[in-house]
């Protein structure tokens, strides 16, 4: 009696099954065998399209149709699916897709489909209560965009069945791809093509003795826009073809009209059997309807609703936060090199200004403690400044003794004194000039010098320790930047050339230097031309600033910083010093009044405003550099007036 109390609810289950699967008439939609239940599809919008959606699944429901499409879908969504069927029979679907900027898209969901009060009877017919009966298939789904513009895409689902009380589970797996190809020709233009491949690992069911392995489903799928347009009407065409192992040949087709990408109309063919369908979207959300018969025996036609919402950032914003927070890195990174740089060049700087002065070498030593004392601003109280400021003034008075000392002497007292006098003036020029590595300047100011005394030794003696220099800095430079050139830091190899070339060398030098440029500026990277850039921008040097930054767009047009960067550097490489005239004039003059005010934003505001009209205006240009060191001085101490 137990045994065949149990053929008959599996009689019972195996006619629902048939019901679901369109296969209880041998001339219709299938033949016999088994198969899912579930091969009818889930959501509105592709059931509305008569089923056509293996080649744009670009909401959750990819998850089912082609997991391929998953990698599409810019912000992580979740799609909601429910409708009812005969028997009072609930079908349901709930997906979940999180895309992810380099590793693809990971889906997860859950379709199912159940009922209560199905009629328990024994051999006798004899009724013995009800029942429910339940199936779920649940989704581990992951799918990726591929090279070649080919995506593709799996699902490992977990099958479950509940017949009574009689329960049974088994796993199988999916695979889907997708092409979506670059065409120009516009009959080709955004055709996407999708396959998938339904149970390539069938979930394998068993009752009683037997086993069931769920047969294979294929579809193969395209769409075409017909009508495309940004933000006016869409039109879309939709197909698909669909062969099963136990299951005859299908197809399905759809249409669908977008108006400026709120609301949608649906009309499709599910193999022979009219559906439509409609859609809205508001914000984030998405609501979409559809009406029809999921096979040609249904007596009645149901109503299937879908809901869809999109969360968090999309894709592009996720790598644009991505990338800023790249450059952000870069930048500090500069900003640290230029410290240790700095740190590292006044330790040296102080260390070969005592070795020269000790030698009583003070013309050396003078320049490297003018070095070291540029930094007063930018270290107040630090030791090495000071230190550095004092032995200026003793370097001064000392070679002022000395210049005294060798023109105190002569009979001529006149002649002497303004010899003495015009020597000590060209020699402080060419001392400032020499400090300045401006040799060629401060050489000609001592060749001046021999002019009036020949034979003069301090003239002598600092014109050939300048060649030496000069030679000497010039070979160190060069050597120094083939060495950084070799460890590819190519970058500050062409700084340190840079230095060489201010040395104003021979022809032949220029021309080397020039060559080895050109070699390491073509194998600069982004980042390398980013932090070149920069490095000349806080140098103030913005004709190479502007020249580095613009090579860096070359890489990456698109970035905002860094052709901010360029612009800015622009306009003050071009900058000249040109009148301002009437209401740019007012303007200017306004701006100057409001600053004095010590209200800096609101000046600097209005120069920049007026900087637009007239971009290359020195005027402008070095009060809005004014203005915007008057802004970092309050940031860096609040509390000074």
């Amino acid at each position: 009696m137990k045994t065949t109390k149990l053929i008959k609810v599996f009689i019972n289950f195996f006619l629902i099954i048939l019901m679901f699967a369109g296969i209880a008439q041998a001339g219709d939609e299938g033949s016999a065998g088994v198969h899912s239940n579930f091969i009818h599809g889930v959501g509105a919008r592709a059931l509305a399209l008569g089923n056509a959606y293996v080649a744009v699944p670009f909401d959750a429901s990819a998850i089912y149709w082609n997991p391929a499409g998953m990698d599409y879908i810019d912000y992580k969504n979740a799609t909601s699916f429910y409708t009812n069927l005969p028997f009072g029979t609930n079908f349901y679907f709930l997906g979940y897709v999180h895309p992810t900027i380099i590793s693809g898209a990971f889906g997860v969901g859950i379709v199912g489909y159940g009922g209560d009060g199905v009629d328990i009877r024994d051999g006798q017919n004899v009724e013995g209560g009800t029942g429910s009966y339940s199936e779920q298939i649940v989704y581990f789904a992951y799918g990726k965009q591929l090279p070649w513009k080919i995506s593709g895409g799996v699902n490992f689902k977990i099958y479950h069945q509940n017949l009574l009380g009689n329960t049974a589970t088994s796993v199988g797996m999916d695979l889907g791809f997708l092409y979506r190809p670059d065409f120009t020709n516009s009959l080709l233009s955004g055709l996407s093509v999708g396959m998938t491949i339904q149970n390539f690992v069938g979930p394998r069911m068993k009752a009683g003795t037997d086993v069931d392995i769920f047969p294979v489903n294929v579809r193969l799928g395209l769409a075409k826009p017909i009508l495309t347009n940004e933000w006016g009407p869409q039109l879309t065409f939709f197909m698909d073809v669909e062969q099963g192992e136990r299951v005859p040949f299908k197809y399905h087709a759809g249409t669908e009209y977008v108006f400026q990408n709120k609301a949608m109309l649906r009309v499709g063919m599910n193999n022979n059997q009219l559906a439509f369908g409609i859609g809205a979207t508001f914000q984030q959300f998405q609501l979409d309807y559809s009406f029809g018969k999921f096979a040609s025996h249904e007596l009645n036609s149901s109503h299937r609703i879908s809901f869809t919402v999109k969360f968090g950032k999309s894709k592009d914003e996720l790598i644009q936060i991505a990338e800023n927070k790249r450059i952000e890195e870069i930048q500090a990174k500069v900003d640290q090199e230029l410290y240790i740089e700095r740190e590292q060049k006044i330790d040296d700087a102080m260390r070969k200004a005592n070795e020269f002065f000790k030698a009583e070498d003070y013309a050396r030593a003078n320049r490297e403690y003018t070095f070291v004392a540029k930094f007063e601003d930018d270290l107040p109280g630090d030791s090495r400044v000071d230190e550095a400021k004092k032995q200026r003034e003793h370097i001064e008075q000392t070679m002022e003794q000395k210049i005294k000392q060798t023109y105190a002497k002569g009979e001529e007292k006149k002649r002497i004194h303004e010899e003495k006098n015009r020597l000590n003036q060209l020699h402080k020029q060419a001392m400032a000039y020499f400090e300045e590595e401006y040799y060629e300047k401060a050489i000609e100011q001592w060749e001046k010098m021999l002019d009036i005394s020949p034979g003069n030794p301090i003239a002598t003696r600092h014109i050939e320790e300048a060649k030496e220099d000069i030679e000497r800095k010039l070979l160190s430079l060069i050597n120094r930047a083939d060495a950084l050139a070799k460890q590819k830091n190519y970058y500050a190899a062409i700084r340190v050339l840079d230095s060489a070339r201010r040395l104003n060398p021979d022809d032949k030098r220029i021309q080397l230097i020039d060559k080895r440029v050109s070699q390491y500026d073509k194998r600069l990277n982004f980042d390398d031309l980013y932090q070149q850039g920069y490095r000349y921008y806080m140098t103030k040097d913005y004709k190479n600033a502007k020249d580095s930054f613009g090579k860096a767009l070359a890489y990456q047009p698109g970035n905002k910083k860094v052709k901010k960067y360029f612009l800015d550097s622009k306009a003050r490489a071009n900058a000249k010093k040109e009148p301002l005239t009437g209401a740019a004039k007012e303007e200017w003059l306004r701006g100057t009044s409001i600053f004095r005010d010590g209200k800096y934003k609101e000046a600097l505001k209005i120069w920049e405003a007026l900087l637009e009209k007239h971009p290359y205006n020195k005027y402008i240009l070095d009060n809005i550099d004014m203005a915007r060191e008057r802004i970092d001085q309050q940031k860096r101490s609040p509390y000074q007036p």
